[in-house]
């Protein structure tokens, strides 16, 4: 049963199409089988400083701040249908108020979760969800924006019908509406849903590797007034490594056309997620997306960027040195290229890079310790020269107990 499973899982992810995952990490499919768990609680409590809360050149605002978080995680893979879930219920608070929402709590609520069914052996339905209410970015989410902005809504709810034609060949149907609410009103001018859909189809030329062509369509709906929607269009070809004991790969490259205001811009389009096992304790995963967004484009009454070319890159390991201590350690990067700017706007260049490294220990065998540090650089740049750029470091630590 866990082996006919874990086909099934590996080709969901190999056929997913090319709208927006829960997370860019989901590109390439996990290593190892996933493993049933009971119903597992957590309690999290922090605390840290922030030398820029406001994420800001020109208001820049140090604060000591902490926080708590409730959650629960459940996966259940041995029954007919495939179950998990994870949900987490917290907050921060800041000694100091944030000027760009005028705030000193912020939310910090999450809850993912997914349902795999077969309804033979030869086709499956997968179905996965998630929602939160935060106010940090999270670069590996294709639908975030390089900054923070206050608490916002960001949602994923996909689904995809997979079915074998024969032991080589099979196609996939797979849909996905996604978005990003604001709540602070002076942020509205960035509310954006998508709406996707695609077909895949993929044939296996050996027991690892699988080739794939998908065609996908992606709606991008602004709030009305603040910019122009988008319609998108890809084609693409993949190439899929399935799972081993030791690493899984997943790599699609192709041409997206966006028409946008009566225009027709042609970008290529790439979205690869590699993960390894490098010895045991440490593990490794990295992605790669390349994709014309529509975040952040509204000017006000000068008018809005029409192409909006978006690189995100990724990594993230972790390494055991015993049962006791490990380290954590990664990087996110997110580069933006603003053009065809209505009126008289400039080409303008955005970039953050987000390097983070943390350290886990164990107090005892129910509760553990993690030291984390963050470091941010973001720069913003028109073509005639001018611009910003502004720094942020933040230190954590936090304790937490399982029941």
């Amino acid at each position: 049963m866990r082996s006919m499973f874990l086909k099934a899982l590996c080709l969901s992810a190999l056929l997913a199409g090319g709208g927006w995952a829960l997370s860019l990490y989901d590109t390439a499919p996990s290593i190892g089988l996933p493993v049933s768990q009971a119903v597992k609680y957590t309690l999290t409590a922090r605390v840290g400083y922030d030398d820029n809360i406001n994420s800001t050149h020109s208001y820049k605002q140090r604060s000591i701040y902490t926080g708590a978080n409730l959650g629960a995680s459940y996966a259940d893979y041995e029954s007919s249908t495939k179950a998990h879930y994870n949900a987490s219920l917290g907050a921060t608070y800041y000694l100091k108020r944030a000027y760009s929402s005028n705030q000193k709590w912020f939310s910090d609520n999450r809850v993912s979760g997914g349902i795999t069914h077969s309804f033979s052996e030869r086709c499956t339905n997968n179905l996965q969800a998630s929602l939160s209410y935060q106010p940090e970015p999270d670069y590996a989410n294709g639908m975030s924006a390089s900054r923070a902005q206050g608490d916002c809504f960001n949602w994923s709810l996909s689904d995809s019908i997979t079915r074998s034609i024969d032991s080589r060949w099979n196609w996939s149907l797979n849909a996905s509406y996604t978005g990003n609410f604001y709540s602070k009103k002076v942020y509205e001018y960035d509310d954006r849903q998508y709406i996707h859909g695609g077909v895949s189809l993929s044939v296996r030329t050996s027991e690892l590797v699988s080739y794939s062509l998908k065609l996908s369509y992606r709606k991008d709906l602004k709030k009305s007034g603040y910019g122009y929607n988008s319609d998108n269009f890809y084609a693409t070809l993949g190439t899929n490594r399935s799972l081993t004991p030791y690493s899984s790969m997943n790599v699609d490259i192709g041409v997206q056309q966006k028409q946008i205001r009566r225009e027709k811009i042609w970008t290529p389009t790439v979205r690869a997620g590699y993960n390894r096992k490098v010895t045991e304790g440490f593990n490794l995963n990295f992605y790669i997306s390349l994709d014309n967004e529509n975040v952040d484009t509204y000017r006000g009454s000068v008018g809005s960027y029409l192409s909006d070319p978006t690189w995100r890159l990724g990594f993230n390991g972790s390494y055991a040195w015993s049962p006791d201590l490990s380290l954590t350690f990664g990087c996110s990067y997110y580069s933006s290229s603003y053009g065809r700017g209505e009126g008289n706007l400039q080409d303008y260049n955005s970039y953050s890079v987000n390097p983070t490294i943390g350290v886990n220990f164990r107090i005892t065998d129910s509760l553990r310790g993690n030291l984390r540090y963050t470091y941010t650089v973001s720069n913003s740049t028109y073509s005639q020269g001018s611009g910003s750029k502004y720094y942020r470091n933040n230190v954590s630590f936090s304790t937490t107990y399982t029941f």
